[in-house]
């Protein structure tokens, strides 16, 4: 379970860290996320491009049920996308050992079911309207 959580926000920084540089049809996508009625509180939205559209792939945080994804790492226009999208709890801490006796680990529950983020069908394609580069997503 903690892999599970380690590697997107291993993958968000190296996204981050990436910055912005000189890729060039990349455009801003910006929208919001809900889950069950309820705007995302944290998380993160990666897109992963597909169908022969050039990597890499971009992504962006999820705060307060909203995410922006800048221009200069933005996807390419006329690409196609699956969307992962994950959201976490409140931290937790426990002890990996039955006696309760070594370190404490910490975890964030993942709130999102994998239908949405590991196993994901979720798709865009990013259009050259930048009145179409907002992408909002109602997961039930």
């Amino acid at each position: 379970m903690l892999a599970r959580l380690v590697w997107p926000c291993c993958l968000l920084l190296l996204l981050l860290a990436a910055g912005c540089g000189s890729r060039t049809p990349s455009v801003r996508v910006w929208g919001t996320v809900s889950y069950q009625g309820q705007p995302v509180k944290e998380g993160q939205i990666v897109l992963f491009p597909i169908e022969g559209t050039a990597g890499p792939s971009t992504g962006a945080a999820i705060t307060k049920g909203q995410y922006d994804i800048p221009a200069c790492s933005g996807p390419y226009v006329g690409g196609v996308y699956r969307v992962e999208i994950t959201a976490f709890g409140a931290e937790k801490t426990y002890s990996p050992n039955v006696s309760g006796v070594g370190p404490i680990v910490s975890v964030r529950e993942q709130l999102i079911p994998p239908r949405y983020n590991q196993q994901s069908t979720l798709r865009v394609t990013i259009s050259a309207d930048p009145a179409q580069h907002q992408h909002n997503f109602d997961l039930k």
